[in-house]
């Protein structure tokens, strides 16, 4: 091969290996730049939560919350719910539909963190058989990531209660099961009618992963907290409490 050829081939080797390196540092950018973009979404939603928490409840929770200072901000609210040692420490509303607080934050600014929101169906939030409260399994572990503690039964022994305050009253919410369902699961049922309590039940006895010792009947009121899984498409964390008033 002549010098001439191996130069030029020398070049061309040279310029496509400076493409390639251009290309990854873009890709690098673009890769840097969306997590920056995440993360600082993360922290906007993050710190939305925090002012709200700070206007409407102690910083240690002792089940006192300020719900005129939480209407000022979102008249939809009805409920503060609190667990723990995990983030859990939010309000929880009701809107016209279930599509609203997907994506907007309680103080009404737009957010991927959301709102924990009851079904909008519901008759009677906290006030009747049952009710459902939705919420979003986020990456940074807030809103309802923590309900996937709940697949070690060991988590439920150390943490067997969440806190349910509402205008009307303050509640432990006793776990009484853990239930992996898919997202067309009649678990998700709304306004569960008298004579479907029993079978309903029975339901979530079949397919929960586990029990616990508490005693859930048809006369009880019970709560059902529910987040995206990832084990397979369109699956359901779902936390089953019964409702019990706080001494």
């Amino acid at each position: 091969m002549s010098k001439g050829r191996k130069k030029t081939n020398s070049r061309v080797r040279k310029i496509a290996a400076d493409v390639i390196i251009i290309c990854l540092l873009g890709i690098i950018a673009v890769c840097g730049y969306n997590l920056y973009t995440i993360f600082r979404d993360y922290k906007a939603d993050q710190n939305s939560y925090t002012r709200i928490q700070e206007s409407a409840v102690a910083e240690e929770f002792d089940g006192n919350v300020d719900f005129d200072a939480l209407k000022a901000i979102n008249p939809d609210v009805i409920a503060w719910l609190y667990l723990k040692d995990t983030k859990i420490n939010y309000p929880v509303v009701k809107a016209p539909d279930n599509s609203k607080y997907l994506s907007t934050l309680f103080d009404g600014s737009a957010g991927g963190a959301g709102t924990l929101f009851t079904d909008c169906y519901t008759e009677n939030p906290f006030g009747q058989f049952s009710t459902i409260v939705y919420g979003h399994h986020m990456k940074d572990k807030s809103m309802f990531c923590s309900l996937d503690y709940f697949r070690d039964s060991s988590f439920t022994d150390e943490h067997p209660q969440f806190e349910l305050v509402t205008p009307e009253g303050e509640y432990h919410l006793e776990v009484w099961a853990y239930v992996n369902v898919p997202s067309d699961s009649k678990l998700y049922t709304v306004n569960v009618s008298g004579n479907d309590r029993e079978p309903y039940l029975n339901m979530i006895r079949e397919n929960a992963d586990y029990l616990t010792d508490v005693s859930v009947g048809v006369d009880d009121n019970i709560v059902l907290l529910s987040t995206c899984g990832y084990e397979y498409e369109n699956a359901r964390h779902v936390v089953v409490c019964k409702m019990v008033p706080r001494d």
